[in-house]
């Protein structure tokens, strides 16, 4: 039996990678800044095998060795899945360095390391990265070129700094953060391979534990806004935020898959497909299972106006001969998880 490390493993894309290796029979460690945030989840699992899932805390990402203390109580690491990164959920973390370059660039290079000095074991990790490190996804981009596995975003350090923008911010601090691993990877050839996800938007049922409608993450956030949308003033569904998203079901597969396919070893790729918000509204009316048509505004104006993103996902294809989940699916489930939130807030 396997043992892989999960970073970040009480988020949303966390829980999902650590669900997915559980059911493939994995032993796994939890790396969670608090250990409550740890308990929170594997007590909505009363499924999953206690005996089979450790915890250990990774208070600041940022600290030189932190993850070294990880290896040392576990040398049978045969894997990691590295998810833990700043996230795009506070309008006030507008400094680009303390609240997304540290983070992000550290939080990569410094497990890395750890990894490589003490990770006897380790044959391979894989990262999730962002679509973001190649684009802003505004239509002069979009309209411009398809975005692929050797595309970067043509803005930099100082651009973000000097925007002291969150949402620049975050897609400069993912690009610097994947260059640093690639750099690590080129400089130190380390005896495991790296594999770097590059999503767009992430939707799906939340793994996690979620308390209240104001826990949920950011992506789905979004989409909830999207259930939400005849309630607003308008009565109009949300302007589409990014056009494209992946299940965050298949984003978890694809990480995990790559931890044991060859032909993905120190490879980026892009995951994910167009779509609008008003794509998702159709489909939430359409569900004959959900009865949700009251609920869903108008579609909006701008969504016939956008021109969709050209994602070149046929490597990712051809390499983990993958079956993506379908929109409506994605649409459906994210909106039962939504549903089940709400219900704790009455």
């Amino acid at each position: 039996m396997p043992t892989t490390l999960v970073t970040g493993a009480n988020g949303f894309v966390g829980a999902a990678v650590v669900n997915e290796l559980i059911t493939q029979n994995h032993k796994v460690i939890l790396a969670v800044r608090t250990p409550s945030s740890a308990e929170g989840l594997v007590s909505k699992h009363p499924e999953w095998p206690i005996q089979d899932i450790s915890v250990d805390r990774v208070a600041d990402f940022t600290v030189p060795g932190v993850f070294d203390e990880v290896f040392h109580q576990h040398p049978e690491i045969d894997y990691i899945v590295h998810v833990a990164a700043p996230l795009l959920d506070d309008p006030h973390n507008t400094d680009f360095v303390e609240h997304f370059e540290k983070p992000s660039v550290l939080g990569n290079t410094g497990l890395l390391t750890s990894a490589l000095r003490y990770g006897k074991n380790v044959k391979a990790i894989s990262v999730t990265g962002s679509i973001n490190a190649i684009t802003l996804g505004d239509q002069d981009d979009v309209k411009k070129r398809a975005f692929g596995n050797k595309d970067w975003l043509p803005l930099g350090r100082e651009d973000a700094i000097k925007a002291q923008d969150p949402y620049i911010s975050y897609c400069v601090g993912k690009k610097l953060a994947e260059q640093a691993t690639w750099k690590f990877v080129d400089e130190q050839k380390p005896p495991f391979s790296v594999t770097n996800f590059m999503p767009p938007l992430i939707f799906g049922p939340m793994f996690q534990k979620v308390p209240s409608v104001a826990k949920i993450n950011f992506s789905n956030r979004q989409f909830h806004s999207i259930l939400n949308s005849a309630k607003v003033e308008g009565g109009k569904v949300p302007n589409t935020m990014f056009p494209g998203y992946i299940d965050v079901r298949d984003l978890a597969k694809l990480q995990i898959s790559a931890l044991t396919t060859p032909s993905a070893a120190n490879k980026r790729f892009v995951v994910g497909h167009p779509m609008l918000f008003n794509q998702f509204a159709d489909a939430l009316r359409n569900d004959p299972e959900l009865h949700l048509s009251s609920r869903i505004g108008e579609n909006n104006d701008e969504d016939s106006t956008l021109t969709l993103p050209r994602f070149e996902t046929n490597e990712a294809e051809e390499v983990f001969q993958f079956k993506w989940t379908n929109l409506e699916k994605t649409a459906r489930d994210t909106a039962i998880a939504l549903l089940e939130v709400e219900a704790l807030d009455v």
